[in-house]
């Protein structure tokens, strides 16, 4: 007697499983494959592949997982041992409470990067329709955040990628800033005109000896353009300190997000072009991660 589509059985390694049954399979593979946060990584990855929240998982994790949720459950497995970052397989990463699409052309935005937000949002209080520059804006992820927070401003983010700037176009549109936001193609300061209130980046900043040394998961899927940062990681800064005077108004502020050694090298490019109010802040682990100057 032939079987009717729906007598039909999954097959795989996730096949007949429950939701609680295949966190705890994908968890053990995980650990086993000595992936850094298993428990935290199946997770996501069931979430995503049913659709269900974190509190729908707990409530509903005696249900079987349906033939679709089986189906990209064990794709985003498969990727996610072979070292494909989580950002990567969903498409899309979490920044400053709001989803950006992003892809092998950009560098997925990491939680530490947010402070960049925070700054530009706490000097823009006493600056009304303020005008910033993305330097390497990648997703647009840090500009966006801006303006999407800071309804009175104006932003300009420059690439050197298109492929980059059209990533970013999209992520600007859903989040309905657009109209507020110009996208320019080229390398630092070469296609930008006027003068800003802030200039920001997050620019490549890793040593050429280092770039040896980096993870699968950055090595395989962050593009090079975006790491790069030449023999001793500040061949973007030094570019960008050198000719930011020229584009920064009066009281002008310059932010950069940098590596976690960094911030003794790059406060001295930035007083020995001119700088002040140089203060270094670090992140929630302790590490330099954000330098701040002004003219």
């Amino acid at each position: 007697m032939t079987k009717s589509p729906s007598d039909t059985r999954q097959v795989g390694p996730y096949s007949g499983l429950t939701v609680n049954s295949a966190k705890r399979f994908l968890m053990a593979h995980f650990r086993e494959a000595g992936l850094e946060t298993p428990d935290l990584d199946a997770r996501l990855i069931l979430m995503e592949a049913t659709g269900f929240s974190h509190a729908e998982l707990i409530m509903r994790g005696t249900e079987n997982l349906s033939p679709e949720s089986h189906s990209k459950l064990s794709d985003y497995a498969e990727r996610r041992l072979a070292g494909e970052p989580i950002d990567h397989i969903f498409g899309y990463a979490e920044f400053y409470g709001r989803r950006f699409v992003i892809g092998k052309e950009v560098l997925s935005p990491r939680p530490e990067t947010e402070m960049l937000v925070d700054a530009a949002l706490n000097i823009l209080k006493d600056k009304a329709k303020a005008c910033i520059l993305d330097l390497g804006t990648g997703s647009g992820a840090i500009i966006i955040s801006i303006l999407a927070e800071a309804e009175s401003v104006r932003g300009f983010a420059v690439d050197l990628s298109i492929e980059a700037l059209g990533l970013a176009q999209k992520n600007a549109a859903t989040h309905k800033i657009g109209s507020r936001l110009t996208f320019l193609e080229g390398s630092w300061f070469a296609p930008v005109t006027g003068q800003f209130d802030i200039i920001l980046s997050n620019p490549p900043y890793i040593t050429s000896e280092a770039m040896t040394e980096l993870d699968i998961e950055v090595k395989n899927f962050d593009p090079d353009l975006a790491l790069r940062g030449g023999d001793d990681g500040l061949d973007a800064y030094r570019t960008i300190i050198n000719e930011a005077k020229a584009f920064l108004k009066p009281n002008g502020v310059l932010l950069f997000e940098i590596g976690y050694d960094q911030g003794e090298a790059v406060s001295f490019l930035l007083r020995d072009a001119g700088f002040t109010g140089i203060t270094v802040e670090k992140d929630l682990s302790g590490q330099d991660r954000m330098i701040k100057a002004a003219l």
